[in-house]
């Protein structure tokens, strides 16, 4: 009798062992995810940018970009104590959106707080940037979160406009500056803080003019710039402030199908 009890419960751990086997595990299941610069239409982008530009330009990096929440709250990382900005197209393109865990953003980057995790995910909002360089640093900032100023423009015009010394905020000197263009025209081209104050750079017609500062023709009119390098300057001590959100200079709202769409198998932590 104790030798069939022995053998039953061998029988027992065995059929035990294959049921909980590793192909039946339920929670064995792929997660997909779907890269979030999918939902950046890039013709989108150069249409609200620039509508004559050739459909293969990239405008996409000139722009920040606010994950918001399809809630009632429309909540986004603006509002965490964690985080409080919003995301480079770098960071951005890099993070996925999951279906299967309530339509939230990934992102792999342990340095990005957990706050851009948004559930429900239910737009983006993009906003006009400039990257300052300042050597010690880099800041991205949004044109529309500075100070506004109705100028001229190059046609006689009264137009919206920043000045090009509110960029360079918090950097307490410096030898000289650099304006570059999406296209890389000015990385050779140099200026110094008199015209840097004299300057501003006008937000719809996207190029820069100085009223009164003598420069060479090929430096008055910088076009859709992308960034700005800082030479012989310190850290820039400074915070910027956000874009209102109504100020957005484009949105894109999360499609409600994704057929179409890629989706890639994401890894899955222990």
């Amino acid at each position: 009798m104790k030798r069939i009890s022995v053998i039953l419960l061998a029988l027992l751990a065995l059929l035990l062992t294959f049921g909980c086997s590793e192909n039946d595990d339920p929670t064995d299941v792929d997660v997909l995810g779907y890269s979030l610069d999918q939902f950046i239409d890039k013709t989108v982008v150069i249409d609200s940018l620039d509508a004559a530009m050739p459909d293969t330009t990239e405008f996409r990096q000139l722009y920040n970009y606010e994950i918001v929440s399809g809630d009632e709250d429309a909540w986004s990382p603006r509002l965490s104590v964690n985080a409080g900005y919003d995301l480079d197209w770098n960071a951005f393109k890099s993070g996925y959106l999951v279906p299967t865990d309530d339509n939230s953003t990934w992102f792999a980057d342990p340095t990005l707080p957990h706050a851009f995790d948004v559930k429900n995910t239910g737009l983006f909002r993009l906003y006009r940037k400039i990257e300052v360089n300042s050597g010690r640093g880099t800041k991205n900032i949004e044109l529309r979160g500075l100070p506004i100023y109705d100028i001229n423009n190059w046609d006689g015009n009264q137009e919206q406009a920043v000045k090009l010394s509110d960029l360079l905020q918090g950097i307490a000197s410096y030898d000289s500056v650099r304006i570059v263009c999406y296209d890389g025209y000015g990385v050779d081209k140099y200026y110094q803080a008199a015209a840097i104050n004299d300057g501003y750079y006008l937000l719809n017609s996207e190029r820069t003019i100085f009223p009164t500062a003598t420069l060479p023709n090929n430096q008055k009119k910088m076009k859709k710039v992308a960034y700005i390098d800082v030479i012989g300057g310190g850290a820039q001590n400074y915070d910027f402030q956000n874009a209102p959100n109504t100020a957005a200079d484009v949105v894109f709202t999360r499609p409600t199908s994704l057929t179409g769409y890629t989706s890639t198998v994401l890894p899955i932590d222990e």
